[in-house]
Order: C-alpha cells, then sequence, then structure tokens
C-alpha cells in the first residue's frame, strides 16, 4: 500500500547527497551549456549583421568594452540564476532520493524479516510503480510464509501424535501407517511451498 498524501513534512532536502549533487551539477552544466550556447548564437549572429555597422558608430576600443560589458552581465545573469538551479535541482532530486532512500530502509527492515509494514511513500514522489511492485512481493511473501507456518503447525501436530501412536501399548501398526502418511503428505505441502523459490 503507498500512502496518498502523507501528513509529515520534507524536513531533510539532502538525504542521499552523492546522488542529488551528481544530480545537480548535471542539471547546473546543462544549463551553463545552454547559456554559453545561446550567447555564442546570439553573438556571433549580432556581430555578423550588425558587426559593421556598429564598427562605424564606436570606435574601436568602445566597442571592445560594450562586448565585455555584456559578457560580464551574462557571467552575472549566469551566477545569479545558478543557486535557483541548485534549489530546483535539490528539490526535483528529492523527489527521487527520498524514496530511493526509504526503500533502501524498507527493504533493510524485509531482509531482517519483518514483512508486516508495507512500503509508503508520499504522494507526488517519483518511482511509486516500484513501490507497488515491492508492496506485490511483500503480500507473495506474507501469503507464502503464513502457508509454510500452517504446514509446520499441522506437521508439529501429526508428529506429537505420532510419537503418541509409537510409545502406546500395545503399538497399533495401522494407526501409525495412517499417521505417517499424512505427515509425509503435509511434509509435501511444505515442500511444495519451499519449492517455488528458485535458489
Amino acid at each position: 500500500m503507498i500512502r496518498q498524501g502523507a501528513t509529515y513534512k520534507r524536513t531533510q532536502y539532502l538525504i542521499a547527497t552523492k546522488f542529488q549533487l551528481k544530480y545537480i551539477g548535471m542539471i547546473l552544466l546543462l544549463v551553463s551549456l545552454t547559456a554559453i550556447m545561446c550567447s555564442y548564437v546570439i553573438y556571433y549572429t549580432m556581430m555578423l549583421t550588425m558587426g559593421d555597422k556598429l564598427a562605424n558608430v564606436y570606435p574601436q576600443g568602445r566597442l571592445i568594452s560594450i562586448v565585455n560589458m555584456v559578457n560580464l552581465r551574462i557571467l552575472f545573469s549566469m551566477l545569479l540564476v545558478a543557486p535557483i538551479v541548485v534549489m530546483i535541482g535539490i528539490y526535483a532530486s528529492h523527489k527521487i532520493a527520498g524514496p530511493i532512500y526509504r526503500i533502501e530502509k524498507f527493504l533493510g527492515s524485509m531482509a531482517d524479516g519483518n514483512l508486516s509494514i508495507p512500503l509508503t511513500l508520499r504522494r507526488n514522489d517519483e518511482l511509486m510503480s516500484l513501490a507497488s511492485g515491492v508492496n506485490k512481493v511483500i503480500d507473495s511473501m506474507k501469503s507464502t510464509v503464513s502457508k509454510e507456518s500452517a504446514a509446520i503447525a499441522s506437521i508439529s501436530i501429526s508428529m506429537e501424535n505420532l510419537r503418541r501412536l509409537a510409545t502406546a501399548k500395545p503399538v497399533n501398526n495401522a494407526a501409525l501407517d495412517l499417521a505417517l502418511d499424512k505427515l509425509n503428505e503435509e511434509v509435501s505441502v511444505l515442500r511444495r511451498e519451499v519449492e517455488k523459490y528458485k535458489i
């Protein structure tokens, strides 16, 4: 079961720090490359169409200072945008890193034998289909463990009955054979449950 609309709020946005910083770095690199390419295209186009006209209007030194000023403004704009990109990257990466962290903790608990609580994610988190798949595995394991527990309980009762019949005086061979057959049948049921798993 995946919890819809969880009431708790995020208190820590950097959960899987290495993953999230790598994700943010990729976003920053993409934004920087896009800005550099756009700047180059704008400069190249501007210089092709207006270079001669600007050279006639402004002296060469003035034109170079204007180009340098534009470069500085673009760089300053990129520096202003970078923190916004980082914050967006942290928020977006948390929607992936948060569920990954929860799934890892859940799988650790599951490996320790805790099958009682389903994996829950927030409604807007990513990896919902993975969480649903994990919960299906848990449901299947619960069903198998329940069947195996019932088979073990039945085998225990049959073994106690077999012990009682074997120590009775006089030994009733027909009842003993029936008890052995019942025990073999119960062991076969348990074996079929266990053989479903490939190890």
